[in-house]
């Protein structure tokens, strides 16, 4: 039986990334199009956030990768799972809209918001640490620099940033903290099975 404590689906995600990034002849076919999604490419919609513009862009993104996934692999797969797809599906969604003036887009930076935002939330209820709040502010005055002057304060790739995709990551995470405070909320089925102490204070606020 395999230990729930290990990260192997951080590292099963970083092998991805790996592979996609130096195992794949063609990237492009794999970048995030809405045109293309809209030509029945509906591949595009997943696969745009896993591959990356170049050497450096997916280093960077691997290593907050490596950073974020074991801080909340180690008390859920289920909820790094959830913090995943809920980060794909808005920023995807953002991206889909005229909002985005983007012909093309690719990299895991507005996924890694979501898990962000999640691996905070779980250290808070674990710690009660003010390093979370300073941390979590850090981040949103991030976000709120890129989108007023439109680059990064952190990387520097051959692509532009888009910081409004770091942003719908961030509400996708909070959507995943509102529905593991209140599953109730959304769908009473939905549980999420957390280990150690952590998941019994969460089970005790359950109704």
């Amino acid at each position: 039986m395999s230990n729930p404590r290990f990260p192997i689906l951080t590292i099963s995600l970083l092998a991805l990334l790996a592979g996609l990034h130096w195992l794949v002849p063609d990237r492009s076919l794999l970048w995030f199009s809405a045109d293309a999604i809209g030509q029945s490419e509906s591949w595009r919609f997943i696969s745009g956030h896993f591959v990356h513009a170049d050497a450096g862009h997916l280093l960077w993104n691997a290593l907050a990768l490596v950073i974020l996934g074991p801080l909340i692999e180690v008390r859920s797969r289920v909820l790094l799972a959830a913090a995943l797809v809920a980060g794909v599906i808005f920023v995807g969604v953002l991206l889909l809209t005229s909002f985005s003036p983007l012909d093309y887009y690719c990299g895991l930076s507005g996924v890694l918001n979501s898990l962000l935002v999640v691996a905070l939330w779980t250290e808070w209820r674990a710690s009660r640490s003010w390093l979370v709040i300073a941390v979590a502010c850090a981040s949103i005055s991030k976000i709120v620099f890129e989108i007023s002057t439109g680059s990064s304060i952190v990387t520097s790739v051959s692509w532009p940033p888009w910081a409004w995709s770091h942003a719908a990551g961030l509400f996708g995470g909070l959507v995943v903290v509102l529905v593991s405070e209140r599953p109730g909320w959304v769908l009473p089925v939905l549980e999420f099975r957390l280990n150690g102490p952590f998941g019994t204070a969460l089970a005790k606020r359950r109704p």
